[in-house]
């Protein structure tokens, strides 16, 4: 399916799909909410990006680093893991996160991009404690 969204995006069109997994906590909860992509020319650190990484592997993950044409995604609730691909490996980059109820947040918006830093920023304890508690509670 995130074949099509690909060609999708590739023709210009806007695509919203629903989020799995759980890479993405704080900011994205899967199976909960959905996102809207669009085909960007300029992808920048912060930015929410679908990327190929292999032929028929897709991930829905963060910019973390951009090097030349080289990009480091991170998901918001990995630890450590990260995953390398080139600018041309991107299919769309999200511009916006669609909670139930139809609430809709500007993920590019500058409010949302500090959120993103401070979380980054904390140290690595204090966002392995409490990405434990939001999964096992899954209030948030």
């Amino acid at each position: 399916m995130l074949g099509q969204v690909s060609e999708f995006l590739r023709e210009g069109h806007s695509v919203v799909i629903m989020t799995k997994g759980q890479s993405m906590s704080p900011f994205i909860r899967g199976e909960r909410d959905s996102v809207e992509l669009v085909r960007q020319q300029q992808v920048e650190v912060g930015d929410i990006v679908l990327a190929q990484l292999t032929p028929g592997h897709y991930v829905l993950h963060r910019v973390n680093a951009i090097s030349g044409d080289s990009l480091r995604l991170k998901g918001d609730g990995n630890l450590d893991g990260t995953e390398l691909c080139s600018i041309q490996d991107v299919c769309g980059t999200a511009i916006a996160i669609i909670r139930p109820g139809d609430k809709r947040i500007d993920c590019l918006a500058p409010r949302w991009k500090r959120r993103f830093r401070r979380w980054t920023a904390a140290p690595r304890i204090v966002r392995r404690i409490f990405l434990g508690f939001y999964r096992r509670l899954k209030f948030l």
